[in-house]
């Protein structure tokens, strides 16, 4: 758990200045300057191969002292564990990344996210995903399995369209509206709403996720193995950075660039907000 000083110092770094009182408005809120302060990040996989520690010492050192960004187990953990130490009744739950696929069985599991549970209601939270994601809780739906016939509750946030479906008999899923002129992710358009995430509400703790972040983060096949990965919100939009290429969607405007190695440090620093180290400066100059 971290203490009063340290969760001043994760709320200077979201520029977060209210009040926390363990509610859903400032559940949001959270979430929200989350995204919009902390991207996601695989450099210490792809670039640097450095072990990924999950510890709290670990996490907070990363993301607050060295003020960098983080992939999913490292990301999200950090929230929850944040959460908790504010006083919410915040848990882990495992999730499967499905961005667009339709069968449970196409993906192992693959991420973390948080459940929130408010006034004996639970909310799926995110901040973690490299991709579209809620921009704020999504009150976890008690109806049965969704069929053709089920009446979806589709969620305006931010712009964007969100819906919490049962997929299976333990499993939820986010499901998104696509939008083109809201799409950074080169996401196929050829349907209109796309399972992005899967996610399950049993119970499970902090050493479930050991071993699947040393599969993930050493794995040859592992996407984070295989491509760079920067993802932030921001008020107005979008950033990302997938190889060289970097995207970004500025009110509904979307602009691309393909970058030499050495434009990496100033764009990660400029545009995500990522301090490297000289020695990490000098790896992408060459």
């Amino acid at each position: 758990m971290y203490n009063e000083q340290q969760i001043q110092a994760y709320l200077n770094r979201l520029h977060y200045n209210k009040e926390i009182t363990l509610t859903r408005e400032v559940l949001d809120e959270l979430i929200y300057a989350h995204q919009c302060s902390i991207p996601f990040e695989n450099l210490d996989v792809y670039d640097f191969q450095k072990e990924i520690s999950l510890t709290e010492e670990a996490l907070y050192d990363k993301f607050i002292v060295q003020r960098r960004g983080g992939y999913c187990f490292e990301t999200n953990g950090f929230f929850c564990v944040m959460l908790r130490s504010m006083g919410f009744d915040a848990r882990p739950c495992l999730c499967r990344v499905m961005f667009g696929l339709t069968e449970p069985s196409q993906n192992l599991f693959d991420h973390r996210a948080t459940i929130i549970t408010l006034d004996e209601k639970d909310y799926f939270c995110e901040v973690g995903l490299g991709g579209a994601m809620p921009p704020a809780s999504m009150k976890i739906p008690d109806q049965g399995l969704w069929t053709a016939d089920t009446e979806d509750v589709w969620l305006e946030m931010k712009g964007e369209e969100f819906s919490i479906r049962a997929i299976e008999p333990g499993w939820y899923g986010t499901m998104r509206r696509v939008r083109l002129n809201r799409d950074i992710y080169d996401d196929p358009m050829d349907r209109k709403e796309r399972l992005e995430v899967m996610f399950t509400t049993i119970a499970v703790h902090e050493m479930d996720f050991t071993s699947l972040n040393y599969y993930l983060s050493h794995a040859e096949k592992s996407l984070f193995r295989c491509q760079r990965i920067v993802n932030l919100r921001t008020e107005r939009g979008y950033r990302a950075l997938t190889g060289l290429v970097y995207r970004e969607v500025t009110d509904g405007i979307r602009r691309e660039q393909t970058l030499m190695p050495e434009e990496l440090s100033v764009i990660l620093k400029e545009n995500f907000g990522i301090e490297l180290t000289t020695e990490q400066i000098r790896y992408f100059a060459g």
